[in-house]
């Protein structure tokens, strides 16, 4: 069992706790859920599921996720939180694995688990497809600042981003290929993304699969395996109080 304490990233500074943070149950049905990290180390979101909450603050792929009551996926909340002073992203990660912590009373462990899954790797070998192309923007850090990182859009059939790591698309497909998908392309940076496909089990006409869309649009090409993957294991969790 690997404690808590060793399990959260190292910052430069000793910042790890938000000095104020409000947690509201959203009970509003069929709203949409959102999550921004603010300029300055704050956070704000919107009708997230606590599921949701832990994977972002983990940075986990969503099939990791294990022991979770079934309330992290039909609970949503709001929340608000500011640092005490200016913060990095890296310390906003930190700061809302000490809010889980703290007000939701999280802990876990991590194992490794040999799964069913994918290998996301390159299917050409003279490059990428016309749809991925490196990015001139890191929106991780210029969300803010440059107008360019707002644009993006995730629909039930199509995806389009702007200045994102592969971390992005691997979530994407994680979810629609129903299975871990580890990344074996070996591409870093960031990079401007545009995807379609079809939801239908057999697409007609011009409709095609995120499988094929993936090759013929992004040149990326997932492929069967058993993979061994870390997961993290919930083994306890409450509901917050409201404040």
């Amino acid at each position: 069992m690997i404690l808590l304490a060793v399990s959260l990233p190292a910052v430069l500074s000793s910042q790890t706790a938000f000095d104020v943070a409000s947690i509201k149950e959203n009970t509003t049905p069929g709203e949409g859920g959102s999550l921004r990290f603010m300029s300055g180390g704050g956070m704000q979101s919107r009708h997230l599921p606590a599921r949701s909450l832990i994977t972002v603050a983990y940075q986990l792929q969503t099939y990791q996720l294990a022991g979770a009551p079934d309330w992290v996926l039909t609970t949503f909340y709001d929340i608000n939180a500011k640092p005490a002073e200016q913060a990095t992203r890296e310390q906003s990660y930190v700061m809302l694995q000490t809010l889980l912590v703290d007000r939701f009373k999280l802990a876990f462990h991590r194992e490794m688990r040999q799964v069913d899954g994918y290998t996301l790797i390159r299917a050409r070998r003279d490059g990428l497809g016309q749809n991925i192309r490196p990015s001139a923007f890191d929106c991780e850090k210029q969300m803010q600042t440059e107008p360019q990182c707002r644009k993006g859009s995730i629909t039930a059939t199509s995806f389009t981003i702007t200045g994102a790591r592969l971390w992005s698309l691997v979530q994407l497909v994680i979810g629609r290929a129903n299975g871990p998908v580890v990344d074996e392309t070996g591409l870093d940076g960031t990079y401007d993304i545009e995807l379609t496909w079809s939801n239908d089990v057999a697409p007609v006409g011009d409709a095609i699969t995120i499988f094929t869309a993936l090759q013929e649009q992004l040149g990326l090409k997932l492929e069967r395996h058993r993979v061994s993957a870390e997961v993290f294991v919930v083994d306890h969790l409450e509901k917050p109080m409201a404040d």
